[in-house]
């Protein structure tokens, strides 16, 4: 091969994405890989691998206050009514579903009564759902606190708590503790004040917060040795949304304005304070100004090393000119020492500061003086890298974001930015998404979106402190590091939820063995994303997963897919047919494992079956070319896990597979699909489209509107099908089918939004990313043929070559 033309094909391997080899999966606990629309289209500058990029400014339904991840994926958020984005309420919680776009994917609740959640404590507890607790007055109630479900359903996503809070708690911090129970920490009396007059404030009983009340499941507990002027009190506002965080010692560290100080929660508790740095004051500069107060914000980018930035206010009306100051605390031999370290190259108040999987923190937001909008807003990001010490210039947002404005990683690797006013001189009921430079690479003088590291299958989403965890990791670019990252939990400019763990790691092959945190100090029980870094410094899609003794599995286990393709699309984007190739990705030649298939399958577990071509029995894949024969003779087969399959007999009737029997559950079909979530799918002798009413040995079905030869189930709304004209259709449950591609002769889906085909015409592969009707289609490796194709994942697939052997991709 001549050296320009290697140079180009590595050119289009970087502009594509490579295509790791599908196989069954490695370890029991696949990942199902959703689509990331908030990925596709993107606009891909010069400066993006240097600077990042923003995306549009985008419509949210309320104004998103206060945020957080839920080990769902899913993201809530909550601080004003819909519609309502200048008004004051928290009693309506909003989920988004990232992998479904902000065109949907939302759903509202209402909350409960007596409970208004504004500039409330929020934290993730055990068993998954968010603990919420003060707020201000709803009829006269402010002492209440509700739990926010993580995967909400039926009428309501929010349900109250019967304990009471024994003090108001209006801009309090909560934490959930080493042994699973949620301490919250300062607050004041709704609406008061404290800075100006500290000593008339706790005269009229306005400083309720500076006593912690411990929460064990059941009821609170006021921590009277822990009552603290000094940590909680009116000075400086250090009642205001402490910066608090588990120390490694188990015990807790926080900065409020002036002061930090370490609590620890046994028994009555107690508080040992210190000075931290001079107080909020007038300044003639940014790098003058000392970066404490409300108004600053904070995060733990590594184990018990803290950066605290900007500030200098005492709240969003009454303050300075803002800091750019930076400091570095370090709290992990359990006596801090403040380190100063580089400041921002503008001063900021009311910025959000949010730990990437890196190890740099992005600081996005703030004003130059206090919550001024105009020419003191700051549009443009900084990133601060702490193996420098120093910041980088990043790429600017469209909309102010300071007072009551948020941040978030999402489990693509960008950040949810959002809200910001109630008050202020901007209502924003919109977000935008900021994508870090890491998302981005150059090609040939070039920007496009940068290969990335996937995980594929794990052997738990359940890990012990000091256990071994093991994935399955596809990455063209090798691995560097391993890091667990807490999931957000963000209001006030303060994210109490995120820290950041780097783990220990071995590799072989594939494989990679983690070593979880050693104890509860260091990383918390709770929820937090797996990232998989490779050598150049690319993140993956993080994968939630618990962590510690009695906390609960994540409801699903899913992570944003990496696009196959990063390039247009080609030849009118149809799936091989005449009017044109369309882009070809990268893929290599395959890998043999079996001989003499017709007909495969895989499950969303992995497990992998193939229907033999010589007599239709049935075989399932063990590994190393091993097979291992199920019992029955089958035309075609739809695998959902080892222990529940579909398969079409040899009299035309539809049986089910629990791992041992085969039942008979429907009649007279051609042609079978099914899904992660149980959707199964037949198309009859007549090619009529039915449903299977449930996943059951019953005989339920339900018939689709429509004809089809071949159908493919992604979910319960989405199925695809070929059509007797060869054609490729979509269509949900109405049965409204709409043309997709052209020229089709088998067809698979996954859960992860991904459509494969085999062209009728000359048997090549092409795959689709994408839960929708848009004609796009990727082909793949122009020297593959054919017949039968199953896919687990968009990155993966396992095809029956024209030559009836079975290969992996």
């Amino acid at each position: 091969m001549r050296l320009r033309d290697a140079a180009l094909l590595s050119a289009t391997m970087l502009a594509t994405g490579l295509l790791a080899p599908a196989q069954a999966a490695q370890f029991r606990i696949v990942v199902n890989q959703v689509a990331d629309p908030l990925m596709a289209g993107l606009p891909l500058p010069d400066s993006a691998p240097a600077m990042g990029l923003w995306s549009g400014v985008q419509s949210w339904p309320i104004n998103a206050i206060s945020v957080a991840m839920m080990p769902s994926g899913r993201i809530v958020s909550y601080g004003t009514a819909s519609g309502s984005p200048a008004v004051q309420d928290g009693r309506t919680f909003t989920f988004w579903d990232p992998s479904q776009g902000f065109d949907r994917g939302f759903i509202t609740y209402s909350g409960v009564g007596g409970v208004n959640s504004f500039c409330s404590a929020q934290a993730l507890r055990p068993d998954g759902t968010l603990m919420t607790s003060g707020g201000i007055f709803d009829n006269g109630n402010d002492k209440g606190s509700l739990v926010v479900s993580s995967t909400p359903n039926g009428a309501n996503g929010a349900f109250a708590v019967a304990a009471k809070l024994a003090n108001d708690r209006y801009y309090s911090t909560m934490l959930t503790l080493p042994n699973g129970q949620q301490l919250i920490m300062g607050g004041n009396y709704p609406y008061a004040g404290g800075w100006n007059d500290p000593q008339g404030a706790i005269n009229q009983g306005y400083l309720t917060g500076m006593t912690p009340e411990l929460f064990d499941g059941t009821q609170w507990k006021s921590l009277f040795g822990a009552k603290s002027r000094d940590a909680f009190g009116p000075e400086n506002n250090r009642w205001w949304y402490p910066r608090a965080w588990v120390a490694p010692n188990g015990k807790v560290f926080g900065i409020t304005a002036d002061k930090m100080w370490v609590l620890d929660p046994a028994g009555n508790g107690s508080v040992t304070a210190m000075t931290f740095k001079e107080p909020q004051r007038n300044a003639a500069s940014a790098t003058d100004a000392p970066n404490v107060g409300p108004v600053s914000t904070a995060a733990m980018f590594d184990t018990g090393k803290i950066l605290q930035v900007g500030g200098n206010s005492y709240d969003n009306g009454n303050g300075f000119l803002s800091s750019s100051r930076a400091s570095i605390i370090d709290i992990t031999t359990g006596n801090p020492v403040v380190t100063d370290t580089s400041p921002m190259s503008v001063g900021r108040a009311w910025a959000n500061a949010t730990v990437l999987p890196t190890g740099q923190v992005a600081v996005t937001g703030g004003s130059k003086f206090n919550d001024r909008a105009g020419g003191d807003a700051v549009l443009q990001s900084e990133i601060w890298d702490p193996r420098t010490g120093r910041w980088s210039a990043g790429a600017s947002g469209s909309v102010y974001r300071g007072y009551h404005s948020t941040a978030i990683l999402m489990q693509n690797g960008a950040l949810l930015v959002a809200g910001g006013g109630a008050p202020g001189p901007v209502s924003n009921q919109n977000a935008e998404v900021f994508y870090p430079p890491y998302l981005f690479t150059t090609v040939n003088g070039k920007t496009a979106i940068a290969p990335r590291p996937q995980i594929v299958s794990l052997s738990t989403v359940q890990l012990q402190h000091g256990q071994p965890l093991q994935f399955e990791l596809s990455s063209p670019s090798g691995l560097s590091q391993v890091v667990l990252v807490g999931l957000s939990a963000v209001t006030h400019s303060f994210n109490s939820g995120q820290r950041r763990y780097v783990a220990g790691f071995s590799q072989n092959g594939n494989a990679v063995t983690v070593q979880a945190p050693p104890s509860t100090g260091v990383a918390p029980p709770g929820y937090y994303q797996v990232v998989a870094i490779d050598q150049k410094g690319v993140p993956s899609p993080g994968v939630i997963v618990a962590l510690g003794a009695g906390v609960a599995a994540p409801s699903q286990v899913a992570a944003p897919a990496v696009a196959a393709t990063t390039g247009g699309q080609g030849g009118g984007g149809n799936p091989g047919g005449t009017a044109g190739p369309g882009t070809t990705a990268a893929s290599g030649t395959g890998t043999q494992i079996g001989i003499a298939a017709a007909r495969v399958s895989i499950g969303a577990d992995g497990t992998l079956v193939i229907v033999n071509a010589d007599n239709n029995s049935l075989w399932r894949y063990v590994s190393n070319n091993a097979w291992v024969q199920i019992p029955g003779i089958y035309k075609d087969i739809a695998v959902i896990s080892a222990t529940r399959m579909y398969g079409i007999g040899a009299d035309n009737n539809i049986y089910r597979y629990d791992g041992q029997t085969w039942t008979r559950v429907g009649i007279n079909a051609k042609s079978i699909s099914a899904a992660s979530d149980g959707t199964i799918a037949v198309v009859n002798v007549n090619n009529d489209v039915w449903l299977k009413q449930k996943d059951d040995n019953t005989e339920a079905w339900t018939q689709v509107p429509g004809k089809a030869a071949k159908i493919a189930v992604m979910s319960r709304n989405s199925l695809w099908s070929i059509g007797l004209d060869k054609n490729v259709y979509r269509a949900d449950q109405s049965g409204a089918w709409a043309l997709v591609g052209h020229s089709a002769s088998d067809i698979a889906a996954s859960p992860d939004g991904s459509v494969m085909v085999v062209n009728s015409d000359v048997g090549t592969l092409w795959r689709k990313v994408g839960d929708n009707a848009v004609e796009a289609w990727t082909q793949l490796n122009t020297n593959v043929r054919a017949t039968a194709v199953t896919i687990p994942n968009a990155q993966r697939a396992i095809i029956v070559g024209a030559d009836r052997n079975i290969y992996r991709f």
